[in-house]
């Protein structure tokens, strides 16, 4: 939604080859969440304390990860946390796969590399390995929590 409505305010997305990056972190980060909530929906008792902890682990991400501004802006300890952050390498590749001028420095940000391929690459396994790692938690808990 926000790219389509920044589309139409005049933004200029590319639809080269490299959107593949874009649709490639997509998708492992939407693994990556839905996971995350299937954990939450397993392990919090009630839906009211759903709802008050998930801004927490959806929205406050967000200001590390270099969504509005660069991660380099942070103190460096913070930098640092939002480096281990999916959603940090997520918005890199989104920003790779979809522009040409700002794609290759957020990933520069993050891993401080000079081949923008090797960095997205990096960039793509991290997000892969969490969305493994949290799906697989979440399934051995939504199994579990069934059996009970």
């Amino acid at each position: 939604m926000l790219i389509g409505a920044s589309a139409l305010r005049g933004a200029q997305y590319e639809t080269t080859s490299r959107v593949f990056w874009f649709v490639a972190a997509a998708l492992l980060f939407a693994i990556v969440m839905y996971g995350m909530a299937e954990i939450l929906a397993a392990r919090v008792p009630s839906t009211e304390e759903y709802v008050g902890i998930l801004p927490a682990i959806a929205i406050v991400p967000f200001f590390f990860a270099g969504s509005l501004f660069p991660i380099t802006a942070l103190p460096p300890w913070l930098a640092d946390v939002a480096r281990v952050l999916p959603l940090t390498h997520s918005l890199a590749l989104f920003r790779y796969g979809l522009t040409s001028t700002s794609g290759s420095q957020a990933l520069q940000n993050i891993w401080g590399m000079h081949s923008a391929a090797t960095m997205a690459v990096l960039s793509l396994g991290v997000v892969a390995l969490y969305a493994m790692v949290i799906l697989g938690l979440a399934i051995r808990l939504f199994t579990r929590s069934g059996k009970s």
